[in-house]
């Protein structure tokens, strides 16, 4: 039987020669081997004996390529968070990682990378479950095809780990194996549930009882790993459509969700219409999800460090970015549907050019748009609004 969702118990055995990554809970399950020190996967029937040294992992974070050598980097700890719809969801605690190489020598370049990259992994918030996709809002959960492995229903731009896991995919998914060999016998489905979606961002669940009525309030904001990077440094769009530092925020309310206190494995049962076992007997579980989305000004500027206090802000011609933004605000349309913008761009000083674009950009993009100043009746804020 296919296994659909990432094993949630993995055995590293490490011998000289190769990895072999095996589930103590799925006996019956193929053995995950990558080899020494060429980096090839294969599938393989049964244990494989020789190994040197076994320990347990919480999953496979992925597989990257430094200056000298490849490194299997897997989760050695992970904490539980809490409980979706009876899904326990988990934060990465510690990683580390398997050299294909065994280096008698050491480079100065290639510590420096793994130093850096060790020091992302630790401070990066990283959230992950075994048998509920974090990376979809619930509403696109329910879109979902059940029928796919879970690392296939991730959603793209929030599957954080998705380029260092590119080895795996490409093996599961029959493309090239590491030294670049097509495979053979197209999809490995063997291969899938060692393909774990990690999330990148911020999550908070909290439980509570209103009337004996079980409410769980979860907060989740998902960051995109298309254009990431640091404040100064990525700025606006690039040429897919893509702004920096995108993100998305969903809050949730769960009633009737019993299961959500910590403690013990999660389930794995289907969600369907938004029912599943856990709540008060003879009441369905109910989900209030309301998911916002914030990123760049979608033109092309950058604020460019030139080591004064204040960096120049440049801004290339609005017209420029007037296929990209098209592409960025399709793509938001057809995940969410109607779009509400809010521009959070200071109103003068500095920023009021990129104000100014982005509304220029606006208008150019909304066909035949009528034009109003409305008043706030809660505030004395004005509310400039471009309809459609």
């Amino acid at each position: 039987m296919r296994n659909l969702v990432p094993f949630r118990d993995i055995n590293v055995h490490a011998s000289a020669s190769h990895y072999a990554f095996t589930s103590p809970s799925s006996p019956s399950a193929q053995t995950l081997v990558v080899e020494r020190p060429s980096g090839d996967i294969r599938l393989n029937d049964g244990a494989l004996l020789g190994a040197k040294r076994v320990s347990s992992i919480a999953g496979i974070l992925g597989i990257i390529k430094l200056r000298l050598d490849k490194y299997i980097i897997v989760i050695t700890k992970a904490q539980p968070m809490g409980r979706l719809k009876g899904h326990m969801v988990y934060k990465v605690i510690a990683t580390e990682f398997l050299p294909l190489r065994e280096r008698t020598l050491h480079d100065p370049d290639e510590d420096t990378y793994l130093l850096y990259l060790k020091t992302l992994l630790k401070n990066g918030p990283m959230y992950f479950s075994y048998s509920l996709d974090i990376t979809n809002s619930f509403q696109r959960q329910a879109a979902c095809d059940p029928s796919h492995a879970m690392w296939q229903r991730a959603d793209d731009r929030f599957f954080w780990n998705k380029f260092i896991q590119s080895d795996l995919i490409n093996f599961a998914t029959g493309a090239t194996s590491a030294s670049g060999l097509r495979q053979r016998g197209g999809h490995q489905t063997g291969a899938d549930p060692f393909i774990l979606p990690v999330m990148f961002g911020t999550m908070r669940i909290t439980s509570t009882r209103i009337k004996a009525t079980p409410l769980t309030f979860v907060l989740i904001t998902r960051r995109s790993r298309h254009r990431a990077g640091t404040r100064y440094l990525t700025r606006g769009i690039d040429e897919q459509g893509h702004v920096a530092n995108f993100n998305e925020t969903e809050q949730i309310a769960l009633l009737n969700d019993t299961s959500s206190p910590l403690g013990g494995m999660s389930g794995e049962a289907g969600m369907q219409n938004g029912k599943i076992g856990g709540g008060i007997e003879g009441q369905d579980t109910q989900i209030m999800s309301y998911v916002q989305t914030r990123g760049s000004v979608p033109v092309y500027w950058a604020e460019v460090n030139t080591l004064r206090y204040v960096p120049d802000l440049q801004i290339r011609g609005v017209e420029t970015a007037i296929g990209p933004a098209k592409t960025h605000f399709d793509e938001q349309i057809r995940l969410y549907g109607d779009n509400y913008l809010v521009n959070l761009v200071n109103q003068r000083g500095r920023e009021d050019r990129v104000k100014k674009a982005y509304e220029q950009i606006v208008r150019i993009l909304v066909s035949g748009p009528n034009e109003s100043t409305q008043a706030d009746y809660i505030t004395n804020e004005k509310i400039h609004v471009v309809e459609a």
